[in-house]
């Protein structure tokens, strides 16, 4: 009787036993999901024994549980950036185009824009562009929700590569030296590659909006060295220039003034009168007559110590 107990017993604890095990597979199983303000994922049901199939898009700030098999893609949500600066973790180099006067020029600057991560009851363009474009760029996000290297390939290829051909196009309508040096003329440059890169991009997606809201700031192009080297020569050349024709002018004035003085004193009382001004103005200048005044109705005897003769 008591060996029957032992028996029964042992069976429970094996199947207490088993019953854990199978909870703690259970849970250690389950596939979740955690998504951050800045971020949007898609449910897809992948189970050992069912076909891969769209099961729900997870919002922002959301947790989900579900379960083994089952797989989420992750996507930034919000406003994104595509910096082609060239500093350290930026997204792209500068970009070299030529002007209409066949001259290069790097431009570097930065894009904002949104994916479009809106999300209905079959997925909405976010699972649209899922299926056609992310797969092949997955995963997108890590485990620390930063995009990975495979994010910034797509980046490049789907918005570096029309902003390019955006900025190569409309640099043909312009001068080098407009493009450098006039405000005007880079803001007009900015902002026809602001309405053209919508377009431009879609023509890569298929005709499809999956990107939004572009906003491109452009830093001032630069032009090779040896042009910013020779529009500097130039300036020195026309400053001096200009330099030259204001002491020309000077000159000019100034000649004008003798003739007119000669006319009126006559040649010998002009010199005279220029001994005059010299002396009057330099207290120190050599060879000036000696001024002594004379009260009024006085007189000054020129030749002190001759004697004075009468007839």
């Amino acid at each position: 009787m008591r060996q029957g107990r032992v028996h029964t017993r042992a069976r429970r604890a094996v199947a207490g036993a088993g019953l854990a095990a199978l909870l703690v597979l259970a849970v250690t199983g389950c596939t979740t999901i955690s998504t951050e303000s800045d971020q949007v994922a898609l449910h897809y049901d992948a189970g050992a024994f069912s076909s891969t199939t769209y099961q729900e898009c997870v919002t922002q700030n959301n947790r989900a549980w579900d379960g083994p098999g089952e797989k989420y893609y992750v996507y930034p949500a919000g406003q994104r950036t595509f910096d082609f600066t060239g500093v350290e973790n930026s997204e792209s180099p500068p970009f070299v185009v030529v002007s209409k006067d066949n001259q290069e020029l790097t431009v570097s600057g930065g894009l904002t824009f949104h994916l479009d991560t809106s999300c209905d009851d079959d997925g909405g363009m976010l699972r649209e562009f899922h299926e056609e474009i992310g797969l092949k760029f997955q995963p997108v996000m890590d485990g620390d929700g930063r995009t990975t290297d495979r994010w910034l390939e797509m980046l490049r290829f789907y918005i570096g590569h029309p902003l390019q051909r955006a900025m190569t196009t409309e640099a043909q309508k312009y001068d080098w030296l407009a493009l450098y040096n006039d405000p005007a003329t880079r803001a007009a440059f900015e902002t026809a590659i602001n309405e053209d890169l919508g377009a431009a991009v879609q023509a890569t997606t298929g005709g499809r909006a999956y990107f939004l809201q572009f906003n491109l700031t452009l830093q001032k192009p630069t032009p090779r060295q040896e042009l910013v080297d020779g529009l500097a020569a130039v300036q020195v050349a026309i400053t001096e220039r200009r330099a030259v024709t204001e002491q020309n002018a000077t000159v000019e004035e100034k000649l004008k003034q003798i003739r007119q003085l000669v006319e009126v004193l006559g040649p010998d009382a002009y010199v005279l009168y220029e001994v005059f001004q010299r002396c009057l103005t330099d207290e120190t200048a050599k060879g000036c007559p000696t001024f002594v005044p004379v009260p009024a109705g006085g007189s000054v005897d020129l030749n002190p110590g001759r004697p004075t003769t009468t007839d």
